[in-house]
């Protein structure tokens, strides 16, 4: 979707699209929250949201960007409607779930050392899940707590939404 007001700030609500962002975004540091959500607008298609997928944006050691890996979860988000939060009990396997998504990502990553993540859950339903969210959340931080890989941070995309939950482990703190 394109938004013709250059001046609005920004557009990570709207849909990304690479000539929304300046010619030397990949110069800006992924530690800035709104440049971030912008580009996981950007990385994370509506057909990702619509299917569920975790990508995984690779940073180089300063955070900048370098390269996304998306890895479908099919089926996974089958249960979720747009109006309706997930049936009790329906994430009881996030962490597995998460892990088993990642477990290709991290050996990868590790091999350059330096290399910082931002990842991106892709999927269908309400703006948030808080539980489901605050899950996966959770699950991504301490696998790469686990792992030794910094984390820039882990963010939701919904068909109209991009939010950062807050990891439960953060909530106890």
């Amino acid at each position: 979707m394109d938004n013709p007001d250059p001046g609005c700030g920004s557009r990570h609500l709207l849909g990304m699209a690479f000539l929304d962002l300046t010619p030397t975004w990949t110069d800006r540091p992924l530690t800035d929250p709104s440049h971030a959500a912008d580009v996981v607008d950007l990385f994370v298609s509506q057909g990702d949201r619509h299917r569920g997928t975790l990508v995984a944006i690779l940073c180089d050691p300063d955070a900048h960007f370098r390269a996304s890996i998306s890895l479908e979860l099919p089926g996974e988000f089958t249960h979720l409607t747009e109006d309706l939060d997930p049936p009790a009990g329906c994430h009881a396997n996030t962490r597995q779930l998460c892990f088993t998504a990642m477990d290709p990502v991290i050996p990868a990553v590790q091999t350059a050392p330096g290399t910082r993540l931002l990842l991106a859950l892709g999927r269908p339903g309400p703006r948030t899940c808080p539980d489901l969210d605050t899950d996966w959340a959770t699950a991504a931080n301490a696998i790469c707590r686990a792992a030794d890989v910094p984390l820039l941070g882990f963010y939701i995309a919904t068909a109209n939404h991009i939010y950062q939950p807050t990891p439960a482990s953060a909530v106890a703190a």
